[in-house]
């Protein structure tokens, strides 16, 4: 009798030990976001959506990640960049369940709900009223969420993660993003919610994140809701 109890002992220590040591390595490998107001990868997160928008907008509509569905285009033209960070395009509004091989230990970049204003869309805007432009399109962003993995996130802690940029340049090519069909340089304002990951373990993970944005009765423009899965293969 005193070695049955005492193999159950052992026994349930045994497993108690493997239990917290899985749990321990879930956690390890879970996805982490960068605080706001915070340098991931030495850069503040203005700079980094500055990086975002020079890393997309060259991208010719027919092949631009923002258009893909499937996530096959997701690193297109992100090797030569020399960056931490992997940026996760968002899409034009609707449903998008995309698969994306990543290299481990880079950082995850993408915006949980975004806009950007420019010349190329407004004419003679001056970055005053691009600035104007970018705030109050965001401004009508009435739902957020995002989970990372087994993290869930709801607008109110993703309040504070909204940033706006100041004025900067970007290229755009022929048949761009959002109808441009000559392209050049252009003065950009991008704002929204950004979220920027510690570096990605080896191994799946999942990305999943909802927003949405009301229309505006007083210029016409219509509401927006978006719904992106990213299926994460980091190795």
């Amino acid at each position: 009798m005193q070695i049955q109890i005492l193999f159950l002992v052992v026994m349930s220590a045994l497993i108690a030990g493997l239990m917290s040591f899985a749990f321990s390595v879930e956690a390890a490998n879970s996805l982490n976001i960068f605080p706001p107001g915070s340098k991931p990868y030495g850069l503040s997160y203005s700079e980094n959506i500055k990086n975002f928008w020079r890393w997309i907008l060259p991208i010719p509509a027919k092949d631009n990640p923002f258009n893909d569905n499937t996530g096959e285009k997701c690193a297109l033209d992100q090797s030569n960049l020399n960056s931490s960070v992997f940026y996760l395009a968002p899409n034009g509004g609707g449903h998008s369940d995309r698969t994306c091989s990543v290299p481990a230990g880079k950082g995850l970049m993408s915006p949980v709900m975004h806009v950007e204003c420019s010349e190329f869309e407004s004419p003679g805007a001056t970055p005053a009223e691009l600035t104007d432009c970018a705030k109050s399109d965001q401004d009508k962003t009435n739902s957020l969420y995002l989970k990372l993995d087994d993290k869930e996130y709801t607008m109110n802690d993703l309040s504070k993660y909204r940033t706006r940029t100041e004025p900067f340049e970007t290229t755009w090519p022929d048949k761009a993003l959002f109808g441009i069909e000559k392209g050049g340089n252009s003065t950009i304002v991008a704002d929204g919610w950004y979220i920027i990951t510690e570096p990605v373990a080896k191994g799946n993970h999942t990305i999943y994140f909802k927003s949405s944005l009301l229309p505006d009765p007083t210029s016409g423009a219509e509401g927006y809701a978006t719904d992106i899965k990213y299926n994460i293969i980091a190795k």
